[in-house]
């Protein structure tokens, strides 16, 4: 499969990007073997490419879920899955400034969160490129490819819509809607419009690192559901560190995003860890 890009340049930086999520699974047929990530290029840029095939540790987990059995029978099992397979690559182009998707031979565009879906509002929905069709969310293959599409482009809206930065400030004509939330002894702010949650009163131990209107966390959201994107952690003299995070509301109306946090060595970052402090962060809505 023969996929093209136009070149278009990003009329704004691109802020640092996570490490490319390779290993992570990507969505492939629904009920088939899950493939693995081996290949990424162009996290989150113009020319966004992810590359992944099934694996035989997925193939065997896919026997355990769909044809469970003895130890043998799901050691045969794994290899006709990996014979049938065929060594075959799963491939997926995007362009994160513009709202372009390939995918399997076809071209689709970011068409903003599905509102016609009566069970998956919300959840990021495409459009087919050459006929302009919605293929929503209600679909399987519809929230298939918006998973994609945040899998490539973990920022959320497309850049023309969105401008990415370290900073977020509605314009004036701008329609505010979210909510306050405390974390950690400050007050930020979820912009539910634009999936990003910024500083809107840092306490005043980091007040001189981070300042109002700082993003900590840009992706995607579905109300009641899920949070999925890039949040960053901040030192003082540094440039902020991004790292993936997902989560959701509790019923104790917290909500808690997690996922492998940058480790420094003074500025520079030489690792990720879930175990530490920044691994896990807690916005609670009765606390601001």
């Amino acid at each position: 499969m023969t996929l093209s890009l136009p070149l278009i340049f990003l009329a704004v930086a691109l802020p640092a990007m996570p490490p490319a999520p390779i290993g992570e699974t990507f969505p492939g047929e629904p009920k088939g073997p899950e493939p693995i990530i081996f290949e990424f290029q162009d996290y989150g840029g113009e020319q966004s490419n992810a590359k992944a095939r099934v694996t035989p540790a997925s193939a065997l987990e896919w026997c355990g879920n769909w044809r469970p059995g003895t130890k043998e029978k799901l050691q045969a099992c794994a290899r006709e899955v990996m014979e049938s397979e065929g060594g075959r690559v799963y491939e997926a182009k995007a362009n994160c400034q513009t709202g372009d998707l390939w995918e399997g031979g076809k071209h689709y565009m970011f068409d903003g969160p599905d509102e016609k879906s009566e069970f998956f509002s919300g959840y990021v929905s495409v459009k087919d490129a050459e006929t302009g069709k919605p293929v929503g969310a209600a679909s399987l293959e519809g929230r298939r490819l918006g998973t994609v599409w945040l899998d490539l482009c973990p920022l959320g809206m497309p850049y023309n819509t969105l401008p990415p930065g370290q900073t977020y400030k509605p314009g004036p004509d701008d329609i505010v809607m979210g909510e306050g939330m405390g974390h950690n002894g400050s007050v930020v702010f979820h912009h539910e419009n634009v999936h990003v949650i910024v500083y809107s009163m840092p306490k005043p131990e980091i007040a001189g690192t981070i300042k109002p209107d700082t993003v900590l966390f840009r992706g995607w959201h579905v109300p009641g559901e899920w949070f999925s994107g890039v949040a960053y952690t901040f030192k003082k003299g540094c440039d902020p560190a991004p790292y993936l995070v997902s989560g959701h509301y509790q019923r104790s109306l917290k909500l808690t995003l997690s996922g492998k946090a940058p480790v420094r060595d003074g500025c520079k970052v030489v690792g990720y860890s879930a175990s530490s402090p920044n691994a896990k962060l807690v916005f609670d809505l009765a606390a601001h």
